[in-house]
This record gives C-alpha cells, structure tokens and sequence, in this order.
C-alpha cells in the first residue's frame, strides 16, 4: 500500500529509472528515523523506575518539567529548521550552492542571536517560574540552579534545528538519526548513572546540558563532511532570510504556541495540584507519546517529498496524504487498542508499588487519544508542506487560552483524572480543525464529510475498551481493529492501490481485480 503511494509521488520528481531508488531510500530513511526514537523509548523503560525509586516524586516532577523545558526550546527556532530544510533541499537539486551558503548561514547567525536573546530572558524569570511552582522548601536552592543551566543550553538548542535541516536536506539522515538516538539514550542513562553515583538533581541538570553540547558538535561535525558543504566563511543574505522568514515564521508560531498547548499541562499541574501529580501525568504521556514514533519518522521524510509535489503542483499530493493516513490508522489501531488492554498489567511489572490508579488511568486515556493526534500530525504536515503554516498557527492561538481554561477547571477539580481528559478533548478537537482545514485548502474544495475523522471514533471506541472487563475488551478490540481495516479499505484505497496492496499480500504476480 505504501509501496504504491509513494511510486506514484515519485514519479513527479524523479526519472522513472530511480523510482526504487527513491522507494528504498524513503523506507530506509524511515527506518532510522523510527531507530532513533526507539532507542530513547527502550533507554526511557529502564532507567526512569530507578530515577522515580532514587529522586522520588517530588524530585522526579520536577526532572520532568526541566526536560520539557528542553523540548520547549526547540521550538524557538522561528521555524527556520524546517525552512532551512525546504529550501536547501530545492538548492541542493538546482544545483546552486550559493543559495545554499545564504540559507545556510543566514540561519545560523539568526539563530545565534535569537538564543542569546532567549537565554537572557529566561535566566532573569528564572526566580519567578521556581516561586510558582508548588517546590518543597529543601530542594528550592537546587531547583533554582537546574534551571538555570538548562536556560543556558538554549543557544545550543537553536543551533541543532539550522545543522540537522541541512543535513536532513542533505539525505543524511542515518547521521542524523544515529546523533538524535544517541542523544535520546544519553538523556535517561547519564541522569541515572549520575544519580546512581550519589549525584542528585543539579548532577541530572548538568547531564541534560552535556547531551545537547555532544549532540551539536556531532551535527556540526557531520555538517563538515558532506560534499556540497557551504562554505565557512559566513554571510548574512537578508533576501535569503526574509524568504526562509515567511515560509517560518507562522510555522514558528505554530511550534511555539502549539508546543506550549502541549506541555503547558505539566506546568498547570505543578502550580495548582502539586510535583507528585506531574509524574502521575507526565511519565504516562510521555512513555504513549513514543507510541507515535512511526508516524512521526514517516512525516519527517514525507515532509521534503509533499513540499516538493505542492511546489510542482502534482495531483498526486491528495494520493500520498491518503496513503499516508492509511498507514497511520492501520497501524496505530491495533497498537492502542492492545496497548490499553495490558497497560495496568504492564505498568504494575514496571514501576511496582510506585504505581497509582491516577497514572494507570492517564495512560489509557494517552493511549485512546493516539489514535487521532496521529492522524493529526499527517494533516498537519500536509498542510505545511502546502504552505499553509499560518492557519495551524491562527488554530494554536486560538485553542490554547480556550485549553488553558479548560485544564485549570478539570485539574483542579478532579485531579490527574480531570486533566487526562482535558488533554483528550483538546486533542480530538484539534485534529478535527486541523483536517478540515486542510480540506477547505484544498485546489478542488469539497464540504463533504473528511473521511480521516474516523479517527475520532476510533479514539473513543478505544476508550470503551480501557472500561470494559477483560473478555469483553479483547471482543470490543477485534471489532474496532477489524472494521477499521475494513474502512480503511474501502475508502481511503482507490482499486489501484487495493490490486497493489492484494499482490502483496497474496504473493500474486496477477491478482484478480479487487472491488
């Protein structure tokens, strides 16, 4: 099935001697995309018990609000890494290595600058954000000096977005990926091992620090040994930056508001129920949210091919997005709806008596909401790869003081519980807006129904299965997985894709038509 997708978006940028060789290279590049999430993922299993049994609750949240803080910088790239990677890419192919030393470096100098900016800012609220949050009294001092060393990682953070556009623009994306699963991996082994040599939360924050330092050098380093390198004598092209501006700049706002959309809940939590809650919240979230790994490595590498079928203007863009959020719902499924079958039995093996009902019911809550927000991530990328950056960024804005409310209410009310479900709602109403959207946008507008919002019943359909006893959960499981599979079948495949897709799986070199 996807096989077929893709040898047809292949076709309008490639000639039709290399359609393998673009076919092997975007299920290669894939691959180890999704290896170097994985990785981290299996890191994240086996050291985060030992941090929660060695820090404790209390210290345990609020290692976990200093890592999304780092998640958060990234963000503050002005979308330039996504634009960098756009229009470096179209260089590279135009064979103009000058524009590509002005996107280049014209990136870098800005977001130098914009990081010393952010660091400054940040380090004087630091007093004020530590103040806020519901801290114990003993590790105040400690949590004032973790914070600010992960405020002083924030250049650093800007730096990578400009070295791995290039290098993704560039087709490296086995370097890149082998650097970001490592780093992945150093985030929860260094920490462990620090702690396990009697260190504490300051030497957590410090490992924090040095995993991005090694990260960046290693993508510099690896910026350095591609042949079409620009050259290192910098410059600062303001045509170049202003046109990189405009495709990031409401894509920035995008990442910005709809990161904060995303992460602003463990900060919500901290402040209005307590650092014990955020763990109940955060590690489920976090552990589901590596669930969308697969999705979100192939949007990765779909990004370049749609943005460049949108430029081209191929009808066989709609073709690759319907593929592509075949391959989400197909798979995605099965592994949410099994995933909140055994979560209580799995989560109790992992974290043993540590584990409490709050956080047992906020992962079957993530996991029923996987579903949709994986679709979403696919329209999502659609649409930027079609330009439109500025309606995911109108929709952020939009959505997150409506998000805000709604969190403060549900937390503090119900807890953990009442926050799970804030969290749900608001992801099935943004992938709701986000696919209409990008159905308005389309070149022939149709107001018919979207057919990827099947998602959303699908979401709730799992969701049935967290509350259902055992027996009955595995028969509700079947049927969604199967009439899923069946929908999917019959109205996302054209008869093209299902006599590819029949081949496939009948080892048929002539299959019969499939109706």
């Amino acid at each position: 099935m996807l096989g077929a997708e893709l040898v047809s978006a292949a076709t309008e940028i490639a000639h039709k001697g290399r359609i393998n060789e673009v076919i092997r290279s975007i299920g290669l590049n894939t691959a180890y995309q999704i290896g170097s999430q994985v990785a981290p993922a299996v890191a994240a299993i086996a050291a985060i018990p030992f941090l929660l049994r060695h820090l404790g609750y209390d210290v345990f949240g609020i290692v976990t609000i200093l890592s999304t803080m780092l998640a958060y910088f990234t963000m503050l790239d002005l979308g330039l890494g996504r634009a960098a990677t756009r229009f470096i890419s179209q260089s590279l192919q135009a064979g103009s290595p000058d524009d590509v030393r002005r996107y280049f470096w014209g990136s870098i100098i800005l977001l130098s600058g914009i990081g010393l900016i952010v660091t400054v800012g940040c380090v004087l609220l630091v007093p004020t954000v530590v103040g806020y949050l519901k801290i114990p009294t003993a590790y105040s001092r400690p949590s004032t000096e973790s914070f600010y060393i992960i405020c002083f990682t924030i250049p650093v953070v800007t730096l990578m977005a400009t070295l791995r556009g290039f290098l993704e623009a560039s087709g490296r994306f086995p370097l890149v990926s082998i650097v970001t699963g490592c780093g992945g991996v150093g985030t929860y082994v260094l920490p462990a091992l620090a702690v396990s040599a009697g260190g504490g939360l300051l030497a957590v924050a410090v490992m924090f620090a040095g995993v991005r330092l090694a990260m960046c050098g290693a993508l510099a380093i690896g910026c350095l040994r591609v042949e079409q390198r620009p050259g290192l004598r910098p410059i600062f092209d303001v045509a170049a930056v202003r046109r990189m501006l405009s495709f990031g700049g409401w894509l920035s706002v995008s990442n910005i508001v709809g990161t904060a959309t995303i992460y602003c809940d463990r900060f919500l939590l901290g402040m209005w129920v307590g650092m014990a809650a955020v763990t109940s919240y955060g590690m489920p979230l976090d552990l589901v949210g590596r669930l969308q790994l697969m999705i979100t490595s192939f949007c990765t590498v779909l990004f370049p091919l749609m943005s460049r079928l949108d430029e081209s203007g191929s009808t066989q863009f709609q073709t690759l997005y319907r593929g592509a959020v075949a391959v989400g719902l197909s798979l995605m499924t099965p592994l949410a709806a099994t995933a909140v079958m055994v979560a209580p039995i799995m989560m109790k093996l992992w974290l043993g008596q540590r584990i409490t009902s709050d956080a047992v019911f906020a992962a079957q809550v993530f996991l029923a909401g996987a579903v949709a927000q994986s679709i979403a991530s696919i329209a999502w990328t659609a649409l930027h790869a079609r330009g439109r950056s500025d309606l995911t960024a109108w929709l952020h804005l939009a959505e997150f003081p409506l998000y805000c409310g709604v969190f403060y209410i549900a937390a503090t009310r119900f807890g953990v519980r009442g926050a799970a479900l804030a969290w749900l709602g608001r992801g099935i109403a943004d992938f709701i807006c986000m696919v209409i959207l990008l159905r308005v946008h389309r070149t022939r507008r149709s107001f018919s129904m979207p057919p990827e919002l099947v998602a959303v019943i699908v979401s709730f359909g799992i969701l049935l299965i967290a509350i259902l006893p055992l027996r009955d959960a595995v028969i509700m499981a079947v049927v969604v997985c199967t009439l899923t599979w069946v929908w999917i079948w019959r109205t996302l495949l054209d008869p093209t894709m299902r006599i590819q897709l029949a081949r496939v799986l009948l080892g048929r070199r002539t299959p019969r038509p499939v109706c």
